[in-house]
């Protein structure tokens, strides 16, 4: 696994493409002619990093990451004609069976866009959508658990807009910005009617699942229209 294949939509005016990364793209993430990326505290003040990276820190990522076979990473680029240009990433990690049943597939997705000049843009619903659908749809998973650090509201309506639901609340998580943080906890379940029938095995699936399940069926049929896979 690694990186992801390429996958492409609008956002508005706006074309982007979830596409691998490269060596030498990593660079962008601390790119001080960009505003420094993720040396910046706000952009990294809800990731849990206390420590700026250096271009030698996101050298040994890259590398660890592509040799990581239980992880699926995309860049998040915005294409400008001849330009690509590199504004974050987007993953699903951990993929695999669950331990306890030897069956269910899941994994915990996560996103970061290090540019605040294309945050509240959509960008980042988008990803969500594009990624859950690629998730359910090319890699049978069952389930997608999420977490966001309060304060983070963006975040939190990303997520709830591609169909994940809050499951519960880890309080006092972390410390940002001189006071303790929760950390609420969010799943997103395959709203196909195998994957559902097996993740409920016989359960009935309470009202807020069943909400759920419609508005990532919802999610399903726009990645559908809208994301190609070259």
């Amino acid at each position: 696994m690694a990186f992801g294949p390429i996958m492409r939509f609008k956002v508005g005016d706006l074309d982007i493409e979830l596409a691998p990364l490269t060596h030498e793209s990593m660079s962008e993430f601390v790119n001080l002619s960009h505003g420094g990326g993720m040396q910046r505290h706000q952009v990294t003040r809800y990731l849990g990093r206390r420590l700026a990276p250096t271009v030698e820190d996101e050298h040994e990522w890259f590398d660890k990451t592509r040799a990581d076979r239980t992880s699926i990473v995309w860049g998040i680029w915005v294409i400008d004609g001849n330009e690509r240009i590199l504004i974050g990433n987007s993953a699903l990690n951990g993929i695999g069976e669950d331990g306890h049943t030897g069956f269910i597939r899941q994994a915990t997705s996560g996103s970061m866009i290090f540019r605040p000049e294309y945050w509240g843009k959509g960008i980042a619903s988008a990803a969500h959508k594009a990624r859950t659908w690629y998730a359910f749809q090319h890699l049978g998973l069952h389930r997608i658990k999420s977490a966001v650090i309060h304060g983070n509201g963006g975040s939190s309506k990303a997520l709830g807009r591609s169909g994940y639901t809050f499951v519960y609340t880890e309080r006092n998580e972390t410390f940002v910005d001189g006071r303790l943080r929760h950390m609420d906890c969010f799943e997103c379940l395959n709203p196909l009617d195998l994957f559902w029938r097996q993740w409920w095995n016989g359960d009935k699936p309470p009202a807020e699942s069943l909400k759920a399940r419609r508005l990532t069926r919802g999610v399903m049929a726009w990645a559908e229209e809208n994301v190609t896979l070259p």
